[in-house]
C-alpha cells in the first residue's frame, strides 16, 4: 500500500468531507505518541485535504451543539478486531444496513452512515446492543455534551497515524472471504467511498421508543417486550432509568476493589495479558454514572458493566433484570 499522493483533487475532498465531517467548528490534532489536541477553529477543505496527503492527522468531533450527530463508529482495537467487524458487518447488513470497514492500528473501524443528523441518544440506543454483543466500542460514546465540552472523537479515516506512521485503506472482502483494500492509493479509497457509501434512517421505531421511554429491539418488531424472533428485546429508556437510580460505585464496589478515586483493577482479565497490575479501571458517579478502563479502552453503564461480567447479551441482561435477578 502506498500514500502515492502529492495533491488531491478538490471535489474528491469535499466529497469525503460530506462523508466524515459532521462539526466544521473545531477538530483535533493528533501528537507524535497518538494523543489529541482540541483546535478550536474552523476546520477547512485545505485542512482535510493536507490530513488526506499525510501532512498532518486530524480527528473529528462526531456531536454538534444540538448533540446529534451523521454518523456512527463501531471501534474494535485488537488482534482480531477487523474480523470482529467484518462479521458486525455481515449481521447488520443482514438487518438491512449497510456499512464501510476501514483497517485501523490496532483492529479497525465499522462507519454507518446516516441520511440526516440524528439525536445521538436514538443512534446509541439503535446500536448500542450490537456493540454489546460484539464486544466492541461505539462511538459517538454519549448521549449528550457537558456544559463546555466537545464529546467523544475519532480519527478522520486515511490519514497518516502520527504513531505507526502508516495509514490505513477501507477493506471489503472478496468472494473467497479474504479482507482486501478498496483502493492502493488515498485517492482510490477517497473515489471509492464517493461511489459505494449509502446512507441509512435511525429505524421509527427507535425514534418511537425513545420519545416515549419504550423498548427498542436489537432487531425485528417489539410487540409487548418481545421482538418478532423471540428475543426479550433490550429497553434502553427503561436500562438507562435503572441505572440512574443505582449506586454505581456501591454495585460495581462488589466486585471491585475500588479506591476513594473509584479506582481498581479491571475485572476482565482478558483484556490484559498480565493482569490489571497496575489498576487501570476506574468508575465515575455524578450525573453522567459509567465505568471506564484505561488499558481496554472500552467504557459503559452498569447494566452493561454486569452483562460483562455475568457474561450475558443485552437480551439476558434485560430478562433478568426485568425478574429482578441482576443483583
Amino acid at each position: 500500500m502506498r500514500q502515492g499522493e502529492k495533491r488531491i483533487e478538490r471535489d474528491l475532498v469535499g466529497a469525503y468531507a460530506s462523508l466524515f465531517v459532521h462539526r466544521w467548528d473545531q477538530y483535533a490534532l493528533q501528537q507524535r505518541d497518538g494523543s489529541y489536541w482540541r483546535i478550536t477553529e474552523q476546520l477547512t477543505l485545505d485542512l482535510l485535504a493536507a490530513h488526506l496527503l499525510g501532512r498532518c492527522t486530524l480527528g473529528t468531533y462526531l456531536l454538534d451543539v444540538g448533540e446529534s450527530c451523521q454518523f456512527a463508529v463501531f471501534d474494535a482495537d485488537s488482534d482480531q478486531g477487523l474480523e470482529q467487524l467484518a462479521a458486525l458487518a455481515s449481521d447488520l447488513l443482514q438487518e438491512g444496513i449497510p456499512t464501510t470497514l476501514e483497517a485501523s492500528r490496532r483492529g479497525g473501524h465499522l462507519w454507518l452512515h446516516l441520511q440526516t443528523p440524528t439525536a445521538a441518544r436514538a443512534v446509541r440506543s439503535w446500536l448500542l446492543p450490537f456493540a454489546s454483543i460484539y464486544g466492541v466500542e461505539l462511538y459517538p460514546k454519549q448521549d449528550s455534551l457537558h456544559p463546555g465540552g466537545s464529546g467523544s472523537l475519532i480519527r478522520l479515516p486515511l490519514g497518516v497515524h502520527r504513531k505507526s506512521r502508516h495509514w490505513y485503506p477501507f477493506v471489503t472482502c472478496s468472494p473467497d472471504g479474504i479482507l482486501v483494500p478498496v483502493g492502493e492509493t488515498v485517492a482510490e479509497c477517497c473515489q471509492w467511498l464517493g461511489e459505494r457509501v449509502e446512507r441509512v434512517m435511525v429505524p421509527e421505531r427507535v425514534l418511537a421508543s425513545e420519545t416515549r421511554g419504550g423498548f427498542c429491539p436489537v432487531g425485528g418488531e417489539t410487540v409487548g417486550g418481545v421482538s418478532s424472533t423471540g428475543a426479550v428485546a433490550p429497553a434502553r429508556g427503561a436500562i438507562r432509568s435503572w441505572c440512574l437510580g443505582q449506586d454505581i460505585e456501591a454495585v460495581i464496589g462488589r466486585f471491585v476493589s475500588l479506591d476513594r478515586r473509584g479506582v481498581g483493577s479491571c475485572p476482565f482479565n482478558e483484556h490484559h495479558r498480565q493482569g490489571d497490575v497496575r489498576p487501570s479501571f476506574q468508575v465515575f458517579g455524578g450525573d453522567n454514572p459509567h465505568w471506564y478502563c484505561y488499558t481496554w479502552g472500552r467504557a459503559g453503564d452498569l447494566f452493561d458493566f454486569l452483562c460483562l461480567y455475568y457474561g450475558l447479551t443485552p437480551q439476558e441482561g434485560w430478562a433478568r433484570l426485568q425478574r429482578g435477578e441482576l443483583l
